[in-house]
């Protein structure tokens, strides 16, 4: 977004009650001399002394429409001084989604790298140790340590699970703040 900068222009153009209306006005649309003056009820004149200023100070702009009209917009720099949340909105939703993100594809990663996870040797025999253990006739070949199979699986995919959940809601926030960054720059910047 903007930096705002307050000189003393913007000071002197923010000080009259009648500049501030236009920059409310003009927050909802770009509009005209004459519609500024409609809809204020004061003499174009006036109205046009107002923007003089506004755009002295670099908190309007004009821009040439169709037929040869003339309109007034605000620039980013009244953007900001208008709605200075609007940064940090877009700025808590970027980070929100980076983080789901991350921490999706870390939960999705580690499920994948636990399931894939090479078993435990179940026996002295396929743990290599043949040569080692005297072959002897009370010798069993039991499992040494017996971790059910089951259990594995279903911490691995509860982790997967939520990390796709994660990567969703991720990817739904960055798609909220680019959609909302979008916006704004459609609106004000052009």
């Amino acid at each position: 977004m903007v930096e705002i900068k307050l000189s003393r222009r913007t000071f002197e153009a923010l000080v009259s009650e009648t500049r501030i209306e236009i920059l409310r006005k003009l927050d909802r649309r770009p509009m005209t001399v004459s519609e500024l003056a409609r809809e204020l009820g004061i003499a174009k004149s006036a109205v046009h002394e107002h923007l003089a200023k506004l755009v002295e100070a670099g908190l309007a702009e004009r821009v040439a429409g169709e037929r040869k009209w003339v309109y007034y917009r605000l620039t980013p720099q009244a953007v900001a001084l208008l709605h200075p949340e609007s940064k940090y909105r877009l700025l808590v939703l970027l980070g929100t989604g980076l983080l789901a993100l991350t921490g999706g594809t870390a939960l999705v990663l580690r499920s994948l790298y636990r399931g894939a996870a090479p078993a435990q040797p179940t026996s002295y025999m396929a743990a290599g140790y043949s040569e080692i253990v005297p072959k002897a006739a009370n010798l069993s070949t039991a499992p040494v340590q017996a971790s059910p199979a089951r259990e594995l699986t279903l911490q691995a995919g509860t982790q997967s699970i939520a990390g796709a959940a994660l990567l969703l809601l991720g990817m739904l926030l960055l798609l909220l703040w680019y959609r909302k960054r979008r916006a704004l720059q459609k609106r004000y910047i052009r």
